[in-house]
């Protein structure tokens, strides 16, 4: 399966990073080699950061997500034990 990743590089002056879709069965192999390798969980364009946009990127993210969906199940739980 191949996943979203930075790759770290050292060099003589200066620390590179790279993103690329790695497969993850090399990664160990990799980061035993001296590669810093990173697995990208969650990006947000750079017009959004500069508009301030951060908080509603998210909010929709979750939403896009179903996070809420959980949030939702867990305050009814809460609410269950709190009366029963």
């Amino acid at each position: 399966m191949k996943k979203l990743c930075s790759i770290m590089v050292n060099g003589n002056h200066k620390r590179w990073s790279f993103q690329s879709y790695l497969d993850t069965k090399y990664l160990d192999q990799w980061r035993e080699d001296g590669l810093e390798i990173d697995e990208i969980i969650n990006t947000v364009p750079a017009f959004i950061v500069d508009m301030g946009l951060m908080r509603h990127w998210f909010f929709i993210q979750d939403l896009w997500n179903f996070k809420w969906l959980f949030w939702l199940i867990d305050k009814f739980k809460k609410a269950k034990k709190v009366k029963g």
